[in-house]
């Protein structure tokens, strides 16, 4: 019995010396847990089970604006601050998230905001009952911008699934007479988009939805398409791409009058490395002829993007998969892409780069630009990241201007945890940031969309978290002399 007693004893002084440890622990645990706040909680509960950022948290991200700006930041650009017009339409549930996704017409006077609702809003809601999101279009008279008619909602007589609905993806024709939206939620998560048409002001839907076929290959399922996570138009409204990003590709249609038809098979790049969700982004040249594909997951999440060129009605890809170089982790390149009116310039957005290895900030995100000579792509320059504090998600939208020589990067500013938009300018081939441009929000989670006009003079940045989830779009503009 004795020897038993003493044989005990270590093992009650271990088990109590961690009971004492777990304390402790559990004490500072709550301690900190006090002190980063809700957004911190989350932001250490994402980190631990690998969820998105939520650019809220102040963990880290107060943390290191607290240590002082260093050289290379006291440069950078100061951010705009001003009042802006902000864009909010009416007849919209109360969590609506306007500001999804927005576009430009090329003059900048015609806007669209795209407002899907939340993620599984129309999970088994009827054709009756109609789908959660829509989309609305503003017009601009010098600087005060008025909503033009009621919200966009394209007729379906198919159930709705479990993706985001109409409204997550929006696009603009040269004009701002022809507005695409795309539905992923549609069908049961086939997924679809709808054609717009603008006549004296009065929008009406044109044609019936839009629906790729030949979407599933070899033991892919026919369903679960998602089909309008990403649209985009030629300026002349004539050409439409439709991403579908778990059909692994994108569609193109292309209009004679009023009738919309599908042109050639799906668009799938080559060397696809995993399930690359090609279609998760997409954009267009003006002419409608070069198309850049997006996917985000390729290659464990490094991310690409691909370009396919026209040839009379034939599609073909143009060179390798593009990938930019001096990428930190999973970078997630592809998740937003745009080209120039020529399609000579692109950009691709990776928010996921250089990612913390700390809970509170999260990935800071850059963009890669790439130019096209004589049917080869060549990366330009470094990868572009907006400087001056703690920048979370850049690259989870991009815009450029018609020429190619202004690019928008929208992410979020540590400064006032809202989204926020870079604004850098090329010379010569140089990148240079110029400006940053940040939302009134301090409440957004889901990640900002950008907009350009064609000269750059007009950008829309959108606030899907505005307002409690209302959400909204702010409307920046630059005088022919002057700062936005």
């Amino acid at each position: 019995m004795l020897g038993r007693i003493l044989f005990a004893i270590p093992i009650l002084g271990a088990a109590a010396f961690a009971l004492l440890v777990l304390i402790g622990l559990w004490d500072r645990y709550e301690k900190e847990t006090a002190a980063l706040g809700f957004g911190g909680i989350y932001e250490r509960l994402a980190w631990e089970v690998g969820l998105p950022s939520n650019p809220n948290a102040r963990g880290v991200a107060a943390e290191r604006a607290s240590e002082g700006p260093t050289a290379r930041e006291q440069l950078a650009p100061a951010r705009s601050h001003q009042h802006v017009p902000q864009l909010v339409g009416t007849g919209a549930p109360r969590v609506a998230y306007q500001g999804t996704s927005v576009a430009l017409s090329a003059d900048g006077k015609t806007a669209i905001v795209g407002g899907p609702g939340p993620n599984n809003a129309d999970r088994d809601r009827s054709p009756p009952v109609g789908p959660a999101g829509a989309a609305w279009v503003f017009t601009r008279t010098g600087s005060v911008w008025t909503q033009q008619g009621s919200k966009l909602i394209g007729t379906t007589s198919d159930d709705g699934g479990g993706l985001w609905s109409q409204g997550v993806s929006v696009a603009l024709s040269g004009d701002g007479n022809i507005a695409i939206v795309g539905g992923p939620s549609d069908n049961n998560t086939t997924g679809a988009a709808w054609v717009f048409s603008r006549n004296g002001g009065v929008w009406a839907q044109q044609g019936k939805k839009l629906v790729g076929t030949g979407a599933s290959g070899p033991g892919e399922p026919p369903l679960s398409l998602g089909q309008g996570m990403s649209v985009a138009l030629s300026a002349d409204g004539n050409t439409a791409i439709v991403g579908a990003w778990r059909a692994e590709g994108a569609f193109v249609f292309i209009r004679s009058g009023d009738v919309w038809t599908q042109q050639g098979k799906k668009l799938v790049g080559s060397g696809a490395v995993g399930a690359a969700r090609q279609g998760m982004s997409v954009a267009l040249s003006a002419d409608g002829n070069t198309a850049i594909v997006g996917g985000w997951s390729d290659a464990n999440k490094t991310g690409t993007a691909w370009v396919f060129a026209r040839s009379g009605e034939v599609w073909k890809q143009q060179g390798k998969k593009l990938v930019g170089s001096g990428a930190v982790g999973s970078a997630r390149q592809g998740t937003s892409v745009a080209l120039s009116a020529d399609g000579n310039t692109a950009i691709l957005g990776g928010p996921g780069d250089n990612p913390s290895d700390r809970f509170g900030a999260g990935a800071a995100g850059a963009a890669w630009v790439f130019t096209r000579s004589s049917g080869v792509w060549t990366q330009q320059g470094h990868k572009l990241a907006a400087t001056g504090g703690v920048w979370t998600q850049q690259g989870a939208s991009v815009a450029l201007a018609v020429d190619g020589n202004i690019a928008l990067v929208g992410g979020f500013a540590h400064d006032r945890n809202a989204g926020a938009a870079a604004v850098f300018t090329r010379s010569g081939g140089e990148w240079t940031q110029e400006k940053e441009l940040a939302g009134h929000s301090g409440l957004g989670k889901a990640a900002p969309s950008v907009a350009l006009s064609a000269d750059g003079s007009v950008v829309l940045l959108g606030e899907p978290e505005d307002s409690g989830g209302l959400g909204a779009a702010l409307a920046f503009t630059r005088p022919a002399t002057g700062d936005y």
